[in-house]
């Protein structure tokens, strides 16, 4: 598992086996250098738009089966936003229980 947020990873979670924690932005992270990913998940705060660039960076480089993300809506939702991530062949845009001004996508393959 490979963590990557400039904040720290809780100890305890960081100390678990194969747990890698990188301090970094996970904008500038380059999928062909992380290679295969089973599982990316992303609850990172940012307008919808650049997560859907990053998504769209993990897609193009093919090397992960399955996405969960939070889109965070920062003001005024951003309803364009939202019908390209909803477009994304096989993916679903869903508003969770516990989802405030956010909405949860995903791609389950």
């Amino acid at each position: 598992m490979i963590s990557v947020d400039k904040a720290p990873l809780d100890k305890r979670i960081a100390a678990l086996p194969n747990v890698e924690c990188r301090g970094e932005s996970a904008f500038a992270l380059e999928p062909n250098a992380v290679g295969q990913v089973d599982w990316l998940f992303s609850d990172v705060v940012c307008y919808p738009k650049r997560l859907l660039a990053l998504v769209e960076k993990w897609l193009a480089a093919g090397n992960v089966r399955n996405f969960v993300c939070t889109i965070k809506f920062q003001g005024s939702t951003d309803f364009e936003t939202s019908r390209r991530f909803a477009a994304i062949p096989g993916s679903r845009l869903v508003h969770l229980y516990h989802n405030k001004h956010e909405l949860t996508w995903f791609r389950i393959q």
